[in-house]
């Protein structure tokens, strides 16, 4: 099967990006919410998002 590099995987980006928030929270980014909900909320629209990209994957990542 085709693979695509790794830069093109939705998957990888989204969890990137939760885990470029996660750390923002830990580090004093103020959403106006306590870090234990702010976490909760971030862990929460993952799972959901990575069920979706999961079903949309078509090709795997490339190692090279």
């Amino acid at each position: 099967m085709e693979s695509k590099p790794f830069w093109a995987s939705k998957t990888l980006w989204a969890n990137l990006i939760a885990g470029v928030v996660v750390i923002a929270g830990a580090f004093g980014l103020d959403l106006d919410m306590s870090p234990e909900v702010q976490t909760a909320l971030v862990g929460g629209i993952m799972a959901i998002i990575n069920i979706v990209l999961r079903f949309m994957t078509g090709k795997p990542i490339g190692t090279g």
